[in-house]
């Protein structure tokens, strides 16, 4: 069988640069195959994926040599829309490729470019809205839906044109656990069901993994490795982590016990095939939590809110008497839904939002009094889309914008050594240093979210906020950010994260806010939040696979969840089941 994708020996290097970032690659990718490409992050995933479709190099300019081929057609040979009917992409913002008002008017928009019989047209509507579960939504207004519904009309608007193959670029980057779960849940439909070829770029492995047939490994713009999940894990996973990309946590815990010497019959991927392993010979009793708890901090509030609530114009309530207190030195996650208030709520407390009198107070001071530039001097805030706040077109000057404000230093005059000594030790905390002068835009979308984390921590504010800092990071990159407010936090420093990665709110936050439709419905440790089922069902949370399997381990109701690798061996925080 001819493969549906073939590449051979493809190198590509963007234009204005010098060193490639696809190098001599070759791969064949097979019709009705679910492929996953990892790697870290900046390795050249998301360009190999726009090979695909004549992206690269039709709109993104550069110098490519080899040979793309897909669905039999020479892709250097052909315009992008000449491919339209073949592959569909779907990219990491689903504003960024949404035109329409109406979801049907967006799910009609390419074939009827194609000028496609409107009868036909109008079948290719119903029959693409059924498949991503959106029957019904023709005439709902796209800005209206919800982060996941978007992404899905994005698919819709793809599957309209009828491809054999669909390419997902980390299309799930932005979506809560939930909307993710579904996401990956269509994937695995239009793959076992329709027959669409499927490839993703992803970094929610937990989730995706155990859908794929294949996965293919990017490193440094070259193929390292390729083959089945659980070959690759079993044979490899250090390798990964080494690599920096994200493995399954209960492949991470099956190599431990692995260690210790138990042996497995099938090397697990999901919590259902570690069950089953673990049920059948494991010869050590279940540790469960003891009664201990984390001490609760006794610093004084560095945040004090008193029934905020929020309405914006559209009539939207955002926040409905949220009250809650944060401590000095606090690392707190705020979790929830696409649309549960949280971005709301962390704006109110930076001041971008100006809480009304008496709501919100920072150190014992009401922000309703206070200029939003005062706050600056005391909170860094960290945007969820990174673009949004880069003001300069060089990385390094990026790091070190807000030091040359503060020292009152103008463009084009000299910069101290001792800046620039301090933007380099922040963007070596990063593994940015060697694009300190590249234009901030020409980043891959990882590396631009490490920038602008490193750029607002950089003037040392007591309080530091971070709206979705993670996202799209691959493990060693995420984990450097969070060892970099980990650090700030063991100072003293009070660390408050918006986050959907349920896995690093386990490892590093010590406290938990659920945001559910305005409301706070949890507001305590991390460790106690995942033995409440109706506020992880009401929040759409994901419990992490290690709790999962813990419970299903258990014979008697665990006291504390446990939340990490490590917390599954520890015997410190542990009594053994008599």
């Amino acid at each position: 069988m001819d493969p549906i994708i073939k590449l051979d020996n493809v190198t590509y290097t963007y234009e204005d640069e010098e060193e490639p970032v696809l190098k001599n690659v070759s791969l064949e990718i097979y019709k009705g195959e679910f492929v996953l490409i990892i790697g870290p992050s900046g390795s050249g995933k998301s360009t190999l994926c726009q090979t695909f479709n004549g992206i690269i190099p039709n709109i993104m300019e550069g110098e490519i040599s080899g040979q793309v081929l897909v669905d039999g057609k020479n892709v250097l040979e052909l315009n992008v829309k000449d491919l339209a009917e073949s592959m569909g992409m779907v990219f990491q913002d689903p504003d960024a490729q949404l035109c329409n008002i109406y979801v049907e008017d967006e799910v009609a928009f390419a074939p009827e470019n194609l000028k496609i019989d409107p009868a036909e047209i109008m079948r290719r509507i119903e029959d693409s809205l059924e498949k991503v579960r959106l029957k019904g939504f023709n005439y709902r207004k796209v800005h209206e839906l919800s982060g996941g519904q978007k992404q899905k009309v994005g698919i819709a608007s793809v599957l309209s044109m009828k491809p054999n193959i669909l390419v997902l670029d980390n299309a799930t980057a932005n979506l809560d656990p939930q909307a993710t779960r579904e996401i990956f849940e269509l994937l695995n439909i239009l793959n076992k069901d329709f027959g669409h070829t499927i490839i993703i770029v992803e970094s929610k492995i937990d989730e995706v993994m155990h859908l794929a047939d294949r996965v293919i490994v990017i490193e440094d713009g070259q193929v390292v490795s390729s083959g089945s999940p659980r070959d690759l894990l079993e044979t490899s996973i250090d390798k990964l982590i080494d690599m920096g990309v994200w493995v399954p946590e209960i492949s991470e815990l099956a190599v431990k016990l692995s260690e210790q010497g138990f042996k497995f019959n099938k090397f697990p991927i999901t919590v259902h095939e570690a069950k089953q392993e673990l049920k059948r010979s494991w010869n050590r009793p279940f540790l469960i939590s003891s009664n201990k708890v984390e001490e609760m901090s006794k610093s004084r509030n560095v945040y004090s809110v008193q029934n905020l609530s929020y309405t914006y114009p559209s009539g939207t309530q955002a926040l409905n008497n949220v009250s809650f207190n944060i401590k000095q030195g606090d690392f707190v996650a705020i979790l929830g839904t696409n649309g549960s208030g949280k971005t709301t709520l962390v704006k109110h407390l930076m001041g971008i939002m100006k809480p009304p009198k008496g709501t919100v107070f920072f150190k014992d001071e009401d922000i309703h009094e206070k200029r939003l530039l005062d706050m600056t001097e005391h909170v860094g805030y960290v945007f969820q889309n990174p673009e949004h706040q880069f003001v300069t077109d060089n990385v390094l000057e990026e790091t070190i914008y807000s030091l040359l404000v503060d020292y009152g230093i103008e463009k084009g005059e000299k910069i101290p050594e001792e800046i620039i000594g301090k933007g380099k030790e922040a963007l070596e905390s990063i593994n940015l240093w060697d694009s300190r002068d590249k234009h901030p835009f020409n980043l891959s979308g990882g590396e631009k979210r490490r920038l602008s984390v490193v750029a607002s921590l950089i003037t040392g504010q007591d309080v530091v906020i971070l709206d979705e800092p993670t996202t799209g990071q691959d493990y060693a990159s995420a984990t450097k950010l969070l060892e970099l407010c980990d650090n700030l936090n063991k100072q003293g420093k009070t660390v408050i994260m918006i986050t959907h990665d349920i896995r690093l709110v386990c490892k590093w936050a010590k406290k938990a806010l659920v945001m559910n439709n305005g409301n706070l419905i949890y507001d305590g440790e991390i460790s106690q939040l995942f033995l409440h089922e109706d506020i992880l069902r009401k929040a759409s949370l994901v419990e992490p696979p290690i709790s999962q399997l813990a419970k299903q381990l258990s014979p008697f109701p665990l006291k504390r969840a446990v939340i990490t690798v490590d917390e599954f061996f520890s015997e410190e925080e542990r009594v053994q089941v008599q």
